[in-house]
């Protein structure tokens, strides 16, 4: 009967279904109401989970377990519920947004800070500072885990820049909100039934972090209230690695919250905030009060999460660490290896974290990590570690120890170096990335040529013009060498953009001899609706021993363009086929005077003794252009038995231009005979 009244319950769509189930969620036994409230699951309405967000706190705790298995579902009515004119309605909601941690709806609580309800901006700011230390602390427990599954290159995470270590850091409880030593609640299988799927925790989290990251900083810019102090404290838990939004904060002009964070981290840290100490005292504001702060650092929290990044807790040396930072130097290449010697390359590595807040100079910093590099050889961690913190530094910065970690025996490291200097660009980078285009491993080499492929092509593209032959084809075979993806550059090139482009792109696969490799965009030129495209593609797929006949045979019978068929019969020429010789001879008589003329040639190639009558009949034509294209046929062919032809019209043709290409062809013949005497006189 329950069962029967729950479903009707459930598929009805009036409201006061919802009353009736809030109301035995209400009143009812625990064994009933697991039922009822997952019949209000079921539904889905705004209503009823809203009426379950403000019966929250009064469930049973394995119902309060699977309310937050099922988060996902409230979203809407966590948003609706925390702009609610109810206010134990709306307490409930910022309560439960931080308890399912559902960053996605920080905003609610950057609203809930404005009121004038001292009960409800204290429940907003307690939130939110619940979801900031969750991230934090979730962001390190998962890098550790991914960091032991290989996970090594997301620069692009939150944590991401050697920021990852959290030991000896002690977490404090916020009240009741988001505290790490919870575990998370068991998903219980009514959320199967839904459909809703477990997430991964660190995409999760990664997409909740910007949200909860600007909320922070938006309400630390405009909050004027008593709560100012909670909310630096959770602005300062996310500052754990260089791109975050409320570290941010300190390089923002004009941002209300800037001077308290300069003033908070010029004393003395708490455990938790350790990371954003270590990032603030690379900001220059804060950079000479690092050493007086350090030096009055006296609790043990602090002191363990701080030097449990470096390696003086193991030598009782504080007092060094204190006098070199305080004198923003460092020590000596000698006094430095002596000290390195004792120790593993990840420990030596973690001298690169304060190397980069020291003080010193770039380039002076670049030396001493070259020293430390040398002795993490044998870490992968210890040489990762040092890369990082050579990333982090400012554009502008010296790249020597980026190029040096160019021959890095780690595939995966000479690519993030490869990356990073192509972020920067340095001057004379191209040069520095092209060296690792010989021996380098292919996706290295993939890195350089997406960044400086591009350069280079357009150099040699752009120059191609103004070079002789020789030289431009010289230049365009090295290109090929250094530029991989040169052919798939020229490629594009030929599919797309103006017809004079591709025909500069045609000339220069015919030059470099690529049309065989470019055989397929060139045979689908040949049915372009340009005739010029057409024409020079069939001359250039002439030199394609593959490309089947069929293809060039249809554009000499069926292109409407004549200078896409005169250059057919050319290509053919040299592919003399018997099946031609009726279309070749009906071209011999073609209105179009190349057309005509390429036919003849290609007629006595294949020994046809009509074409010496065809010829003769074209120098006889009364167009002019047609007798012109006739004597460059007999000078072609070598027929000199009309040589009496060619002097007529040398003589009585009544063209001027005919007249003077004939005189060229005679001129041509007596050198042709000079030569030949003299060589048979030697």
């Amino acid at each position: 009967m329950l069962d029967r009244l729950l479903h009707a319950l459930t598929s009805s769509k009036n409201e006061a279904a919802d009353d009736v189930l809030l109301e035995a969620l209400r009143v009812g036994a625990m064994r009933e109401q697991g039922p009822v409230l997952e019949a209000l699951l079921r539904r889905k309405s705004v209503r009823g989970l809203c009426g379950v967000i403000e019966q929250y706190d009064k469930l049973p705790e394995p119902l309060q377990q699977d309310v937050l298995a099922n988060v996902k579902l409230f979203h809407h009515a966590l948003r609706e519920a925390g702009r609610s004119e109810h206010v134990p309605l709306r307490l409930a909601a910022l309560r439960l947004i931080a308890l399912g941690r559902q960053g996605k709806l920080a905003y609610v609580l950057s609203e809930n800070l404005h009121e004038s309800d001292e009960a409800l901006s204290k429940a907003a700011t307690e939130a939110m500072v619940a979801l900031a230390r969750w991230v934090a602390t979730e962001t390190k427990r998962l890098q550790r885990e991914r960091r032991g599954d290989g996970e090594v290159e997301g620069r692009g995470d939150a944590g991401a820049g050697g920021r990852g270590d959290n030991e000896g850091e002690a977490p404090q409880s916020v009240g009741q909100y988001g505290d790490p030593t919870i575990p998370q609640p068991e998903i219980s299988n009514l959320k199967s039934e839904i459909g809703n799927s477990s997430p991964d925790p660190y995409a999760e989290l990664i997409a909740q972090r910007p949200e909860i990251e600007a909320a922070v900083a938006r309400a630390l810019d405009v909050h004027r209230g008593r709560h100012g102090q909670d909310l630096l404290r959770a602005a300062l838990l996310l500052c754990d690695w260089p791109g975050s939004k409320t570290l941010a904060v300190l390089h923002t002009a004009k941002h209300g919250g800037q001077s308290p964070m300069v003033r908070r981290l010029q004393q003395p840290p708490a455990s938790e905030h350790v990371e954003a100490f270590l990032l603030g005292a690379s900001h220059g504001q804060l950079r000479s009060h690092f050493g007086i702060v350090f030096s009055h650092i006296d609790e043990a929290p602090v002191l363990d999460a701080l030097l449990r990044r470096t390696h003086w807790l193991k030598d009782q040396q504080l007092q060094v660490c204190m006098h070199q930072v305080t004198r923003g130097a460092w020590w000596g290449v000698g006094e430095l290896l002596h000290d390195i010697e004792r120790r593993t390359g990840e420990e030596a590595a973690r001298v690169g974290e304060w190397l980069a807040c020291s003080g010193i100079h770039d380039v002076v910093q670049d030396e001493r990590m070259e020293k430390l590099l040398a002795h993490a050889s044998d870490s992968f961690e210890g040489r990762l570690r040092l890369l990082r913190v050579a990333a982090r530094r400012k554009r502008g910065a010296s790249v020597q120890f980026l190029r040096t970690m160019l021959g890095d025996p780690d595939e995966r490291l000479v690519r993030m170096a490869a990356r990073e200097i192509v972020r920067r660009r340095p001057a004379d980078y191209e040069n520095m990335l092209l060296q690792l285009m010989t021996n380098a491993p292919a996706s290295v080499r993939k890195v350089v040529s997406r960044a400086i492929g591009q350069v280079g092509f357009e150099q040699f593209w752009q120059r191609y013009d103004r070079l002789d032959r020789p030289t431009r084809q010289q230049a365009g075979r090295a290109m090929l060498k250094i530029l991989p993806d040169a052919l798939q550059r020229l490629e594009r090139r030929l599919v797309a953009g103006a017809p004079d482009q591709r025909i500069k792109a045609m000339q220069i696969a015919q030059e470099l001899g690529l049309a065989d490799e470019l055989r397929e965009p060139l045979v689908q030129l040949c049915t372009d609706s340009n005739p010029r495209l057409r024409s020079k593609a069939v001359s250039v797929l002439g030199e394609v021993r593959a490309v089947p006949s069929e293809v060039l045979v249809d554009r000499l019978v069926n292109d409407t363009d004549a200078r896409v068929r005169a250059n057919a019969i050319e290509v053919m020429e040299q592919r003399p086929q018997a099946q031609l010789l009726p279309v070749l001879t009906q071209r011999a008589r073609a209105l179009n005077n190349r057309e005509r003329a390429n036919a003849i040639k290609a007629l006595h190639g294949m020994k046809v003794g009509a074409a010496g009558g065809q010829l003769i009949l074209m120098l006889r034509d009364s167009r002019p252009e047609h007798r012109i294209s006739a004597l460059w046929a007999l000078r072609q062919i070598g027929w000199w038995q009309l040589i009496n032809e060619v002097g007529r019209v040398a003589k009585e043709d009544e063209n001027l231009r005919v007249r003077r290409y004939a005189l060229g062809v005679l001129k041509n013949v007596v050198e042709m005979a000079r030569e030949k005497k003299g060589a048979g006189a030697a």
